[in-house]
């Protein structure tokens, strides 16, 4: 079976670009590396926990 061309109905994604100061993104990068995640990862993560947290 050919899961190449699959998608998951609401999980389409769009890219946004967000500007942030330098002390934030040295902060990212020191937890990213401690986690061992990407600095995309623990953002999505973080922001996802806030969101689900309104809800």
């Amino acid at each position: 079976m050919d899961t190449s061309q699959a998608r998951r109905p609401g999980h389409e994604q769009k890219r946004v670009n967000v500007d942030f100061p330098v002390w934030m993104i040295e902060a990212l990068d020191h937890e990213a590396r401690r986690l061992g995640v990407t600095r995309q990862s623990i953002i999505k993560v973080w922001i996802a926990e806030r969101l689900e947290r309104r809800a």
